[in-house]
């Protein structure tokens, strides 16, 4: 499903992943210690030092072996993912923004994060829940390519229905191609709380230069079928981006391997 050099990266960032980074907000790769949190994690294994207060009697009855109980502490990262799901992502930008949500997934989990994904378009669709193991990833996604497409996209939807459901901090990454953003963020801006990335699926189309004459026979990128306007909106939702994500927004070239454009994403901090 993930396609082989994305794979051979995914290895790669796992590696350094356990050179232990921070879940501050100067880093983007999370160290996933063993604590006491809030939520359940898993059941593993006792090791030596683990708190005996912690201990899984009823799996331990069963295995004969003492099994404890894991719990995220407040260093795991919250990754929250929204993927434009509207008419305009199709074809290559489609298969790209799919690869790229399904990557940045499948690194978190392997790191130890929890992630929520949301699909937006003109009705928002999620993962129901905290996503928490590979399979769990590769489950949703799977259903996830079945997914009929809406017809525009809707920004405001998407955020108000995550931020309901985690309105703490979180990383969040927007895979879009940021279609009338700047519509958007002019009522809408997003809490400060968030950590915010986007990733920019770019539309060959709206790089091409055309001449004013022209400009209305221009092919269409937008979820309408209507011709565009002579006042093209792709200046203004790059900017709207940049304001929005700064050094975080990455452009990524549908047309070009992947694995290469979204190293960017990962500068990390180590922790001091």
């Amino acid at each position: 499903m993930l396609d082989p050099e994305l794979k051979r990266l995914l290895q790669v960032l796992q590696w350094e992943s356990k050179k232990k980074f921070t879940s501050n907000r100067r880093g983007l790769l999370y160290t996933s210690d063993r604590g006491r949190g809030l939520d359940f994690k898993e059941v593993r294994n006792y090791q030596y030092g683990d708190d005996i207060r912690y201990i899984d009697w009823n799996v331990t009855s069963r295995t004969g072996e003492l099994h404890t109980k894991e719990f995220y502490e407040e260093k795991d990262a919250t990754i929250i993912i929204f993927i434009d799901f509207s008419q305009s992502m199709d074809a290559n930008k489609a298969s790209t923004s799919f690869q790229l949500a399904l990557f940045l997934s499948l690194l978190h989990i392997k790191i130890g994060n929890r992630i929520f994904i949301v699909s937006f378009s003109d009705c928002n669709l999620s993962s129901n829940k905290w996503l928490k193991t590979e399979t769990e990833i590769l489950t949703y996604f799977e259903s996830l390519n079945k997914q009929k497409r809406g017809y525009r996209t809707h920004y405001t939807e998407a955020f108000q229905y995550a931020y309901k459901i985690h309105p703490k901090y979180a990383v969040t990454y927007w895979i879009s191609d940021f279609n009338d953003l700047s519509e958007w963020t002019k009522n809408s801006p997003l809490p400060k709380v968030w950590d915010q990335y986007g990733v920019w699926i770019e539309d060959s189309i709206d790089e091409i230069k055309f001449p004013f004459w022209l400009r209305f026979f221009q092919p269409i990128s937008h979820e309408t079928t209507e011709i565009r306007k002579t006042n093209l909106t792709i200046e203004k939702d790059t900017s709207a981006a940049k304001q929005l994500f700064g050094k975080k927004l990455i452009k990524i070239d549908p047309n070009q391997k992947l694995h290469n454009q979204i190293l960017p994403l990962f500068k990390v901090t180590k922790n001091v």
